[in-house]
């Protein structure tokens, strides 16, 4: 069986239009090409579509069945026309972006709604990680651009902008014993279990802000979260990964011993220089610059 496109578009046309006549005009065709069209496409099917008893054709069981199915071949067919026509224009097929868990989600959310809406063509790839795993994405080339954030600055071999910065603050759970006391010394956290970030490669938190004895590892940012909820420990988190639960009283951030122990950690904007980004990975980058004006748009929603 070799279906016909234009055949399959002849067919809706006329059961849209109730009629063979009415199909021809709105096609701009004679009324005998759209009967041909249709008299070829029932002998490749081998199935009658309409009745042609009354004066206005009427669809068979099998044609209301097919007709379903030709609607959805066709606009198949159109959307592998567009996206063909958005990839010869050079907008990407596929874009890949590796992104650190402590990043914003409400930020990349808004930013993956917008891209979607701009690049519908683009498929978009995005995975998570912490640390130096990100970095190691970009340069093995599994990912085209990254958002990392650090504990020291990225390798000069990939291309790297400072977009931003995040604040990290000292946090425990409402009824840890550490959230009762006014000012904690250095024994009072060595004495409690400090939640500490690590990646598969090995990296951690930078040591000026590990102060407990009893030290456990994660690899998830969300996983030291929950821990921290169930009072298992204390941890430096994001500031705005966690000011919603300190508003409602959930987490209690800790009054430490030393001064500055809120530190800000840069936030590099990173990508790949194994292909050339088109439209879509141009635009991604661009918007990626600009992340502080969404910090800023989110504390105005605020």
């Amino acid at each position: 069986m070799n279906l016909s496109l234009n055949n399959l578009t002849t067919f809706i046309k006329i059961a849209d239009n109730g009629s063979f006549s009415a199909a021809a005009r709105h096609m701009g065709k004679a009324q005998s090409a759209v009967s041909t069209a249709i008299s070829n496409l029932e002998i490749d099917l081998g199935v009658k579509l309409f009745s042609r008893d009354g004066k206005f054709p009427v669809l068979t069981r099998e044609g209301q069945v097919l007709l379903r199915e030709a609607r959805q071949i066709v606009n198949s067919c159109q959307i592998f026309r567009e996206r063909a026509s958005a990839f010869e224009g050079g907008i990407d097929s596929i874009l890949r972006i590796a992104v650190d868990e402590i990043f914003s989600q409400e930020i990349l959310l808004d930013l993956l709604e917008r891209f979607g809406a701009k690049y519908p063509a683009t498929e978009l790839e995005v995975l998570y990680g912490v640390l130096g795993d990100i970095q190691m994405m970009v340069e093995q080339g599994r990912v085209d651009i990254g958002i990392l954030i650090p504990g020291e600055s990225p390798s000069q071999i990939i291309p790297n902008r400072l977009v931003s910065h995040i604040g990290f603050i000292p946090v425990a759970s409402f009824d840890h014993p550490l959230a009762a006391k006014k000012r904690l010394t250095r024994h009072d956290l060595e004495s409690h279990r400090q939640l500490v970030i690590t990646s598969r490669g090995g990296e951690r938190e930078d040591e000026s802000i590990i102060f407990g004895k009893q030290i456990w590892m994660i690899e998830s940012t969300f996983a030291i979260m929950d821990l921290v909820y169930r009072g298992a420990g204390w941890s430096f988190l994001p500031t705005q990964a966690v000011a919603r639960d300190l508003k409602k009283g959930r987490l209690v951030k800790l009054s430490l011993f030393m001064d500055n122990v809120e530190p800000l950690v840069p936030v590099y904007l990173i990508w790949t220089e194994q292909r050339r980004l088109g439209m879509a990975g141009q635009w991604m980058l661009e918007e990626l610059s600009k992340i502080d004006d969404y910090h800023g748009t989110l504390r105005d929603r605020e």
